[in-house]
């Protein structure tokens, strides 16, 4: 009897997860019905420190700890998850101090840095189909951040006493104690081999051995309890689990895994835009090898074929010059015929890439109207194109090229007929976007969820089994994902339109 009344209020306890992004961070609060009933985010940007970039790192841990302390007040919170964006590391030293600031991925050393990692490893082609790491910008491969430390940092590298990715270094400062998982080291890493199931030869040839934890965790996993120090910082109490944590990604995944989805494609938006379709081995074909097309490892530890573009980013740019021009507007409601005359005039075309990375890495973004060409440079400084004058024409053109750069991204993950995608984050609110996925995969059941905040549901879900003494598995009956067909338009030239785009990008 004394056991189940404990079990019933564990149970009982509230969640709260730490969902670390880019820009934005949010701290969520979720009951045991897996129903979010709190939340609050901050945005912090990186700053630029002696010719690097950081990720504001204490600043975030110092917001989290204060914010807690506020939830703590309000619910009895017996776990904490995780999760966090790739391509980041903490290097610490002896006592568990960090040796160096955190590196974001956006600093670049250049080419001869680049260079010289291939000297060294191998060329581009050959790494990526032994590790599925593409030829990511700047220290987007936690192999190549590794490597930089080495080669601008010796002193800091030989006082590294432990490496730990970001989710498990906020683990780290809740518990005192580290780990590590396969979601983080699965995604565009360099470090670990998908044909051999291990560390691959970059981590070795790296030194690594040693300075990563011994032992692969399941995210689910408990790390361990709220230690005294952290208890009084956060108002936690010491009995509360901290789940090893996940990759933000592979968190928004796993809700769909765990419901036993079968063919299916998530397209997660936001900043970067990700294409995630689970897939029974991890196998690049000759033709990928060279786009960012890559596998990451599901929180079960199966290969999920991947591909991303950064199509939230494009979006805020070019809505960040639209309000230069008209002021802040209010998105228009969707309206068929604006998207119907673009694919019929054909003279309208916002091309990629602003940044050379994703899908088109060596597509210069520009902007044609008729025959007027506008590269980004021209646009950054203040000539615009005739149709920005009407904010909605230029909305729906912006959303017909992120639709079109998505049905690429899409189809290189094997999104095919009969294969469900489910949309979700900042443009299954944008039903210009939406609309013309549905039209571009006529053969597949296109759909928007209930799940609002994916990626958090996803890490809390990690933090129930945690709580249950369970896996995330044998949650299922405990929640449902509630999905809302989206009904394709016959757009009339459509694929003519699309034909048109691509040759321009090609060419260009």
């Amino acid at each position: 009897m004394e056991q189940t009344e404990i079990f019933i209020h564990t149970n009982r306890q509230y969640i709260a997860v730490l969902d670390i992004g880019k820009t934005n961070k949010k701290l969520l609060v979720f009951d045991h019905r897996m129903t979010l009933v709190d939340s609050v985010y901050e945005t912090f940007e990186e700053f630029h420190q002696d010719g690097f970039i950081y990720e504001p790192v204490q600043e975030a841990m110092d917001w989290f700890f204060d914010r807690l302390r506020d939830m703590t007040e309000k619910y009895d919170i017996g776990a904490v998850s995780v999760a966090a964006h790739g391509g980041t590391f903490v290097c610490l030293d002896r006592e568990g101090d960090s040796v160096l600031p955190v590196f974001s991925y956006t600093t670049d050393p250049g080419p001869e840095f680049h260079d010289k990692f291939n000297r060294r490893f191998g060329d581009v082609q050959s790494m990526q189909a032994q590790t599925t790491t593409p030829d990511m910008p700047g220290l987007g491969s936690l192999g190549k951040g590794i490597f930089f430390v080495q080669e601008t940092f010796p002193e800091a590298w030989e006082k590294t006493q432990t490496i730990i990715n970001l989710p498990q270094y906020f683990g780290f400062r809740l518990t005192g104690r580290t780990a590590v998982e396969k979601t983080f080291i699965g995604a565009h890493t360099h470090l670990w081999d998908f044909d051999k199931g291990e560390w691959s030869f970059v981590f070795e040839a790296l030194g690594c051995g040693g300075r990563f934890p011994s032992v692969l965790s399941n995210p689910w996993d408990v790390l361990g309890t709220v230690s005294p120090e952290a208890a009084r910082a956060t108002g936690l109490s010491e009995s509360a689990v901290v789940t090893v944590g996940i990759h933000d990604s592979n968190a928004a995944l796993l809700p769909y895994l765990v419901k036993n989805h079968e063919d299916f494609v998530l397209n997660s938006t936001g900043s970067v835009t990700v294409a995630m379709h689970p897939q029974t081995e991890a196998k690049l074909v000759e033709e990928e090898l060279g786009k960012v097309v890559f596998f990451n490892i599901s929180a079960f530890s199966d290969p999920v074929k991947t591909s991303i573009f950064l199509g939230g980013l494009e979006f805020d740019i070019y809505m960040g010059t639209l309000a230069g021009i008209h002021g802040q507007k209010a998105y228009p409601d969707f309206d068929p015929n604006l998207l119907q005359m673009l694919i019929e005039d054909r003279s309208i075309f916002i091309l990629p890439s602003i940044i050379p990375f994703g899908i088109f890495p060596n597509s210069a973004a520009r902007i044609l109207e008729g025959s007027d060409v506008f590269t980004f440079n021209d646009i950054s400084a203040g000539a615009h194109p005739a149709f920005f004058s009407d904010f909605n024409a230029t909305y729906a053109a912006v959303s017909l090229s992120l639709a079109i750069q998505s049905r690429a991204a899409l189809s290189i993950v094997g999104c095919r007929a009969g294969t469900d995608l489910y949309i979700e984050g900042g443009f299954a609110q944008n039903p210009f976007y939406t609309t013309l996925l549905a039209a571009m995969f006529p053969d597949s059941r296109v759909a928007l969820t209930n799940l609002c905040e994916a990626t958090a549901f996803g890490a809390a879900l990690l933090a129930k089994a945690a709580l249950e003494k369970t896996t995330p598995r044998a949650l299922a009956p405990c929640f449902e994902i509630e999905t809302r067909q989206v009904i394709p338009v016959d757009f009339a030239g459509l694929e003519t339109y699309v034909s048109k785009f691509l040759s321009h990008v090609k060419n260009g």
